[in-house]
């Protein structure tokens, strides 16, 4: 078992002050690029608010593509600054930038980076699938910090450069990877590598190695926060040892998204680790017709529908 991690997230009003402070040091005009998806119809509330957002999305993308997309804002206003910055705490939706040559120059550039190169993986040929020579385009979703949380660390000199582009500071809050990150261009900067950003095999490892550390978190955040009824002194150590054993099982039954992985973990502690050896839980799981996921949810809820009534006879109890 590994070291148990913090699990909490970071304290909001810590973390809010913690990037405005960031935000303040920044030099030359600072934008902000928000995350439209973290919000129904986030250029209407900036509308309301009179202020300007451009989409980093080309205007034939589908309406809801583009709305649920990056949209780049201006912070010369200190109102508008002061919004940002509420939205910012409530749902970590904004990057913010520092770009010497304007906001033009940034736009321009920002636009580049809405795609990535990655290696094609290909199925069958180990050795291809560790020395890949082909790459496909994926949408990179710059405008999410928590992707940037991620992918920032394990970038090289000549990749910051080519991220960074004519800007020399990006400031943002990963709340699932660390809070708030500030990343300033060094002035001995190599010049950017032409083309598209890639990302290389090693590198999509270590990515995934972080992205399956966020995802373990978030669902012992779940389980702490949704405690078995008559379960007493549980601590960090218990829901993280608890998201780490249920994940062989998980694997074995192919609970694949995140929250029915969360789900099954509940159901696990619920258990006291017997569900996974239970036929008939076994038999439920794996029933045609469906998913893994979809049966663990409705497990789920007939376990707690038990608990809640005294009904100890069902086929966790």
């Amino acid at each position: 078992m590994t070291d148990t991690p913090i699990i909490d997230l970071p304290n909001p009003n810590e973390t809010a002050e913690l990037t405005r402070q960031a935000v303040e040091t920044m030099t030359g005009p600072v934008s902000v690029v928000l995350d439209g998806g973290a919000f129904d119809n986030l250029p209407r509330m900036l509308q309301d608010e009179n202020i300007v957002a451009r989409s980093l999305f080309l205007e034939g993308a589908s309406a809801d593509f583009r709305l649920a997309g990056p949209w780049l804002v201006d912070l010369a206003a200190i109102p508008v600054r002061s919004y940002i910055g509420w939205l910012d705490s409530k749902h970590a939706c904004a990057v913010y930038w520092s770009c010497p040559s304007g906001t033009d120059n940034l736009y321009r550039h920002l636009r580049t980076l809405n795609e990535v190169m990655i290696p094609l993986e290909q199925a069958g040929d180990d050795l291809a699938a560790t020395r890949p020579s082909h790459y496909e385009r994926v949408l990179f979703r710059h405008w999410d910090p928590n992707v940037l949380g991620a992918i920032l660390p394990i970038l090289t000199r000549p990749q910051l450069a080519r991220f960074l582009g004519p800007a020399d500071c990006v400031v943002l809050n990963a709340p699932d990877y660390g809070g708030v990150k500030r990343v300033k261009a060094p002035s001995d900067l190599p010049s950017a590598p032409p083309g598209p950003l890639r990302i290389e095999q090693d590198q999509m490892e270590k990515l995934k190695a972080a992205m399956l550390h966020s995802s373990r978190l978030r669902i012992a955040r779940f389980l702490k926060a949704n405690p078995p009824p008559h379960f007493t002194g549980l601590n960090d150590d218990f829901f993280w040892g608890a998201t780490l054993a249920s994940e062989v099982s998980a694997d074995d039954f192919g609970i694949k998204t995140e929250r029915g992985r969360a789900r099954w973990a509940s159901v696990m502690v619920l258990s006291d680790g017997r569900a996974a050896e239970l036929p008939e839980v076994r038999s439920f799981i794996q029933q045609k017709g469906t998913t893994p996921d979809n049966q663990v949810k409705a497990l789920i809820g007939y376990t707690a529908d038990a608990l809640r009534s005294g009904t100890t006879n069902g086929a966790l109890l």
